[in-house]
């Protein structure tokens, strides 16, 4: 069993204080996250620290760290302050549908940015935190990597 702490557009959220992963068909990718009273199947792909699990149709990034890599990513982010500039990246291939913002835009954390269609799916990019937009590198129409750089945030 792994113990699972959520991550949502890179920035880490309340742990997920009690749910834990059991393998069903590893080789598949195959799993079920469970909380001692709800049960739900999930697909698990990647390898080492940098995981995705698809939950109910909806892909979602998970960073796994031993008990020193957290420690070490906590005193990184407390030293940085958050206030640099962030670029936002594609957490999966696909194609942008929609861009929400233009440079010079403010923007709050949570503001949707960017839509992507990915397997018929539409998975909206929410900013990470508040700035100033500073260059979006995407407009819609254009085929996207994951990883790939969609704007900055200054």
């Amino acid at each position: 069993m792994t113990e699972i702490e959520p991550r949502v557009g890179g920035q880490a959220r309340l742990p997920a204080t009690g749910w834990t992963l059991a393998w069903s068909d590893r080789s598949r990718g195959l799993a079920r996250i469970s909380d001692g009273r709800l049960s739900v199947p999930v697909l698990v792909e990647g390898a080492g620290s940098e995981w995705v699990i698809t939950l109910h149709g909806r892909r979602i990034p998970v960073t796994v760290r031993t008990w020193r890599e957290q420690v070490l990513a906590d005193a990184e982010r407390s030293a940085s302050g958050g206030g640099g500039p962030v670029e936002v990246r594609a957490t999966l291939p696909g194609m942008v549908l929609a861009v929400a913002v233009t440079d010079g835009d403010e923007v709050g954390e949570g503001d949707p940015l960017v839509t992507i269609e990915a397997m018929k799916m539409q998975n909206e990019v929410r900013a990470p935190r508040g700035g100033r937009v500073a260059c979006v590198s995407v407009r819609p129409g254009t085929p996207v990597a994951a990883g790939a750089l969609i704007l900055r945030i200054a």
